[in-house]
């Protein structure tokens, strides 16, 4: 409960001692004189009801166009007095509200619980002048009225035409009702405009610093201006408010410009708080900044196969756009490229073209922006057609090498090959020491992953002074009246026209030997690179008795070979024993042989030597391991001391060995036999006639194969000498054994 002096206080502002004029405009100072007094004893009931019915039934009591002070005493006493007996309580407290300017509001107040004397007062601006009391509002205020219920204690306050001068704070009281908070009324003007920016009307370098700046004009309450990039708020560097001229300022400060803020839409928003009621005000300014050219190569490096199109790229990013150019390092560009902005093309690009491009965008905001991109062109294995397809080399020569020159992408590898056979070499081709046996055809063969092998052939042409196989010297040894036979095998290119045959005798005379003589014989043979030259003398004296030479020449020089031939007197004692000794042969064979054949007849050597391996024939000759080289690419520096030895060819996977030079047979010896075969242990027992041709034939001619055996002996006693010879003969024909037996049987052949 409020105190009895608050009471009083507040009731005697609600009651000014004011001209009676402001209760009653129609106030008629004759007539209120001839109103009776109300007398003192109608008490506090007959005041509070008076004051309950508004200022207006209190006209009578103006006199001289005055409140009476001493009953404006009383009245507040007695109120007073009521006041401590009755509350009113409020039903509805007036609250702050907003509105337009122009339209109308209505500020709530009621109670419940008002009594007769109670009176309800409303205070508002300027600094919470009453406004109404009761029901009654003061003629200065005309726009204003107290509406509502009265018998709900409703006293609403309508404002009609709302100006600026009504917003401010606002008061409802009841004499006996407890205080409320006062209600703000905010008069909305809207801002006649959209704020202004100024600044960023020009493109701007990167790196330079902006200012923005935004204005609003009008409007009230004076709206909060904000910077937006985006949705994003930013902090503004200086907000200046000028309250005479209306205006409010909002600066934004950018201290440097990036590229990429160009584009950026910077917004200056004008709020006013009321968002129901006004809406917010923008103004937009898009940032341009102009930045030099960023080049982006997306592929730096382009791979395409040659006779296919090639698309250069760079991507380049600028403000304003920059004009692209493209140069080729070190090289003219090709006249088929086409240039297209920030793209060169090129149509079924050769190999001409590879090579490193660069791309230059220039928008003349310095500097300008740089890209390359390296052309990679692939292509095929190409070997150099300037390579000679025939090479002569010198015999003898020491380290000759020849080199295939190949190109391609990407790069190919090279190697040597021996024509026809699978011996491989790296490139470049090299012989330590050049000697006949390496005249041939070679193929240098390119290969690279994605192509197919190309091959280029050279023949390799050895040339040089005669060069007669054998040891330097040899000494033969034929008995007086007899005859000998001597072969000079001669290697050269080119081949001597013809070998020389000179006899120097003991006393050192040299005379040359030829067919004509009744009791020589020459005979010559050629190949490729082979000359082959035999003098059979018969009828040896003592006048053919020395030193024997054979001579090749031809344009490179002359090699000779000497061959000392003895003589020795012929003795019947050896040939007697020679003839006993054979005979003796024989009969010893004849009887093993005998002694076998009965064996086998009888069972005993059969069943004892097939018991284990009944059923399987046996094979004419064993086959021989395989040589550890057997089907193995040879790779590496070519030997002409070792690898050239043997010319290898692939026949049904075994490797057929060359034929040994003829010079390892003694000049002496009967026939062509070798038993001292090169690699004889590992190499199958190929006959030398099949060294040179997959399918047996022999590619040499005819004329070369000697096969005469030659016995130097007086005239033999019987047997005949024909026997004689046949027994003699290095080459035994071989039995050869084939079990198809038959249960209890068997066959020699």
């Amino acid at each position: 409960m409020e105190s009895a002096t608050g009471q009083r206080n507040k009731l005697a502002e609600a009651f000014p001692a004011v001209p009676c004029e402001e209760f009653n405009p129609h106030f008629n100072q004759s007539a209120s004189r001839e109103q009776p007094e109300v007398p003192r004893a109608a008490g506090v009931q007959a005041a509070v009801l008076q004051i309950s019915l508004g200022f207006l039934n209190y006209r009578w009591r103006c006199a001289e166009g005055l409140y009476y002070q001493q009953h404006r005493r009383h009245v507040l006493r007695d109120v007073q007095l009521f006041s401590q007996v009755h509350a009113a309580v409020y039903t509805a407290y007036p609250v702050s509200t907003a509105v337009l300017k122009g339209d109308t509001v209505v500020l709530p107040c009621s109670f419940s619980g008002l009594s007769g004397s109670d009176v309800v007062v409303w205070e508002g601006p300027p600094n919470f002048r009453t406004i109404a009391t009761g029901r009654t509002v003061f003629k200065s205020y005309n726009r204003h009225r107290i509406v509502g219920d009265v018998s709900r204690g409703e006293f609403n306050l309508e404002i009609r035409r709302v100006s600026l001068e009504d917003g401010g704070g606002y008061r409802c009281t009841a004499s006996s009702a407890d205080a409320s908070d006062d209600a703000v009324l905010t008069v909305i003007e809207p801002m006649p405009a959209a704020p202004e920016v100024t600044g960023g009307e020009y493109p701007v370098t990167a790196g330079s610093e902006l200012m923005l700046r935004c204005r609003s004009r009008g409007g009230h309450p004076v709206p909060t201006l904000s910077w937006y990039n985006g949705t994003h708020l930013q902090k503004s560097t200086n907000v200046k408010l000028d309250v005479d001229g209306g205006q409010v300022s909002a600066n934004l400060a950018i201290s440097r410009l990036e590229k990429w803020d160009n584009g950026v839409n910077m917004t200056c928003v004008a709020d006013q708080g009321f968002p129901k009621l006004v809406q917010q005000r923008a103004a937009s300014r898009t940032i341009r900044v102009n930045y030099p050219p960023s080049v982006l190569v997306p592929a730096p490096s382009v791979h395409v196969i040659e006779g296919a199109s090639a698309n250069l790229t760079c991507a380049v990013d600028s403000n304003p756009s920059a004009i692209v150019s493209w140069r080729r390092h070190g090289d003219p560009l090709p006249l088929k490229g086409l240039e297209n902005g920030p793209s060169f093309l090129l149509s079924k690009v050769s190999r001409h073209d590879a090579g490193v491009y660069q791309c230059t965008a220039d928008n003349s905001v310095s500097p300008p922006g740089y890209g390359t991109v390296t052309l990679d062109v692939l292509y095929p294995p190409w070997i150099d057609p300037a390579m000679d397809e025939k090479v002569t080399v010198l015999n003898a020569q020491d380290d000759f090498t020849l080199e295939c020159l190949a190109e391609g992408k990407p790069k190919p590898t090279v190697k040597w090959r021996r024509k026809d056979t699978s011996l491989y070499w790296e490139n470049p081709l090299r012989f330590h020491r050049v000697r006949y046996d390496v005249q041939g055809t070679y193929e240098c063969i390119a290969s690279s992953p994605g192509f197919e092998q190309v091959k280029r052939q050279t023949f390799i042409d050895v040339v040089g002074k005669p060069h007669i196989r054998g040891s330097a010297s040899t000494t033969a040894t034929v008995t007086r009246g007899g005859a000998i036979r001597l072969v000079c095998d001669v290697v050269a290119d080119p081949l001597p026209n013809q070998i020389k045959w000179v006899l120097r005798n003991n006393q050192g005379i040299e005379e040359e030997l030829s067919s004509v003589d009744e009791d020589v014989e020459i005979i010559e043979t050629k190949s490729d690179q082979e000359m082959s030259s035999s003098i059979t003398v018969r009828n040896v004296g003592s006048d053919r008795e020395g030193t024997y030479l054979c001579k090749g020449t031809n344009m490179f020089g002359t090699a000779h070979r000497e061959i000392q031939v003895d003589l020795t007197v012929a003795s019947q004692q050896p040939m007697t024993i020679i003839v006993v000794s054979v005979l003796a042969v024989v009969v010893l064979v004849a009887m093993l042989t005998l002694s076998f054949i009965i064996a086998v007849r009888k069972g005993w050597i059969c069943e004892q030597k097939f018991s284990d391996t009944a059923g399987t024939p046996m094979a004419p000759r064993p086959m021989p391991p395989a040589p550890k080289y057997a089907k193995k690419t040879r790779t590496g520096t070519n030997d002409s001391g070792v690898e050239d030895l043997m010319e290898l060819q692939e026949l049904d996977g075994t490797l057929k060995p060359r034929p040994p030079p003829r010079a390892d047979k003694e000049w002496t010896s009967v026939g062509l036999s070798y038993p001292g075969l090169v690699h004889s242990s590992s190499l199958p027992p190929y006959s030398t006639v099949e060294r040179d041709r997959p399918d047996g034939e022999d590619t040499r001619p005819s004329s070369r194969i000697i096969e005469e055996d030659w016995a130097v002996m007086e005239p033999p006693v019987p047997p005949p000498k024909d026997g004689a010879r046949r027994l003699l003969r290095k080459d035994i024909a071989r039995l050869d054994v084939v079990d198809e037996r038959q249960p209890g049987s068997c066959e020699i052949f």
